[in-house]
Formats: C-alpha cells, sequence, structure tokens
C-alpha cells in the first residue's frame, strides 16, 4: 500500500454542545489505558497457568487555546464549569468524504492554569480527562 497523508486542517470540536475549534490551537486524544496485570496459577505454563486481568479504560484529552475571557469565551467557559461532567464531541476531517470521523463522550472540566510571559499570545493549555472510552464513529 502506498503511503498516505493528510494535514490537520479542520475540525468541529463542541462542550456541552458549545463549539469551540476556532480557539482551539493544539489538541491530541491520549489513550492512557494501560495493558492489564497478569496473573499465574500453579497450573504451569500455558493458558491454563496465567490470566490477564484487563485495565480500565483511560482517555484525555490535551488541548490548547487561544484565551478568551469574554462572556461564553472559552476560558470563562472551562472557569465557570469547574469540575463538570459535560458530553463532547470531536469531528476530525469534517470536510472530507470517506475521511471524516467522530469522536464523542463525556469529559470532567478542568479550570485551567492562567498566565504566561509578558508581551506574549495568552494561550491556554489543559489536560481534561475523558470518562471512560470515547465512541468512535464514521460519519459519511
Amino acid at each position: 500500500m502506498a503511503a498516505f497523508n493528510r494535514k490537520l486542517k479542520i475540525i468541529t470540536f463542541t462542550l456541552a454542545a458549545v463549539q469551540f475549534q476556532c480557539q482551539l490551537q493544539k489538541w491530541k486524544l491520549n489513550n492512557n489505558t494501560e495493558d492489564g496485570e497478569r496473573f499465574y496459577t500453579f497450573c504451569g505454563p500455558g493458558p491454563e497457568g496465567e490470566f490477564r486481568e484487563d485495565a480500565e479504560p483511560d482517555y484525555s484529552f490535551d488541548l490548547t487555546f487561544f484565551s478568551d475571557w469574554r462572556s461564553a469565551g472559552i476560558s470563562d467557559y472551562l472557569w465557570l464549569n469547574d469540575q463538570l461532567t459535560v458530553a463532547f464531541v470531536l469531528d476530525h476531517h469534517p470536510d472530507l468524504i470517506g475521511e471524516h470521523v467522530r469522536w464523542s463522550g463525556s469529559t470532567k472540566i478542568k479550570a485551567p492554569t492562567v498566565g504566561g510571559d509578558a508581551r506574549t499570545t495568552e494561550v491556554t493549555e489543559l489536560t481534561i480527562p475523558v470518562i471512560g472510552k470515547p465512541t468512535y464513529a464514521r460519519i459519511p
């Protein structure tokens, strides 16, 4: 199969049905799930003598936004909704037929750290946990 590549250009990103992709500079959906734990018995080598207990799903978003402290801006939204669990939807390549995919689920909002260097563009960086495993769908 020949190599294929695509630049990250357009997404839609909503928290509780409010769109924030126009403030978003960088995003990453992380699968932090561990492999689980292996246990052994005295049955000897082979499948009867060992088993693996699966770990719970562990996902998170790393997000970098241009800060927006206006009413209903992303920075204001995160602070006002700190510790609330809300629905999210991330549409990846929504403009490309055959490549449009979606992750959706719930996340727990976290108020971000604020501040930075003098005379620099203010950005908001944070990691927010996803509750359970996000749903993945291919959008026709």
